[in-house]
């Protein structure tokens, strides 16, 4: 609260503006270049600092902080802005909302910050709303007035949605990064994803293991008897009958059973 004494403001006050006020009373007239009786917004270059440095830098606030920002192309020819920002960049959310009625005065538009390279950055609770100028020409044609800025000022809140001041991990950032392998075509690739924990292998495994496989043919017996190999089957001598009891007569017929079908399936 350093920043409100600098200030001179006075006990109790909080800066809690609607969209529209800070659409008519502060982005434009400060892009008319018209005195702000309270200069309680800094201007400052968001997109070359962290989010979580701004607090820090502001003049006011304790859950949200207000800069006024300029925006540069992201092309030299075009009309998008350039989202990158410290060791991240800001990406869009969700749709914008008309500032003004009847007529539309402002644009307000939702970012979230992600740390690390697009497209495989980190999220963050890192939230801005940016406030612009509706009507205004933002095309190529007019660069020569505005140089390779797209917006001299824009207005944006800037807070973390869990109300702290977490710094976003810099080394997972980097770890993610990295997380994409590709080797030669000589060995297996692997290709990983912090999203999804599944692994995908390159098409030479899969042909290997798409050939067919030998089913091997089970057979059930009652007496969980093992079958004779069948070399044994053909070569052994028979032996004279003899006689035998009404059990044993039970299972040899099982046994001529299973030689007979063993036969017939070579």
């Amino acid at each position: 609260m350093a920043g409100a004494v600098d200030l001179q403001l006075p006990p109790g006050f909080r800066f809690h503006p609607t969209d529209d006020e800070l659409v008519m009373h502060y982005l434009c007239r400060k892009c008319a270049s018209q005195q702000i009786d309270v200069p309680i917004i800094k201007e400052l270059d968001l997109y070359k600092h962290d989010p979580w440095d701004l607090p820090g830098l502001a003049l006011y606030g304790d859950k949200e902080w207000y800069f006024f920002s300029p925006r540069e192309r992201k092309y030299p020819n075009g009309s998008r802005p350039n989202r990158a920002a410290g060791s991240g960049y800001w990406k869009a959310t969700g749709a914008d909302k008309a500032i003004g009625s009847p007529k539309t005065v402002g644009i307000k538009k939702a970012l979230v910050f992600y740390a690390g390279k697009p497209p495989r950055g980190q999220k963050t609770n890192w939230i801005m709303h940016e406030y612009r100028l509706a009507q205004v020409d933002r095309s190529a044609k007019n660069k020569n007035q505005r140089g390779s800025k797209l917006d001299d000022w824009v207005l944006c809140r800037i807070y973390n949605k869990k109300g702290s001041l977490e710094k976003h991990n810099a080394n997972r950032a980097a770890a993610n990064d990295m997380a994409y392998l590709d080797t030669s075509d000589s060995v297996p690739k692997l290709h990983t994803d912090s999203s999804c924990s599944e692994q995908v292998v390159s098409t030479e495994l899969r042909e290997v293991e798409s050939q067919p496989k030998l089913e091997s043919t089970t057979l059930e017996y009652p007496h969980n008897y093992m079958p004779a190999p069948a070399d044994f089957m053909l070569s052994a001598p028979r032996q004279p009958p003899q006689p035998q009891s009404a059990t044993s007569t039970y299972e040899m017929a099982q046994w001529q059973d299973v030689f007979m079908y063993l036969q017939r399936s070579l």
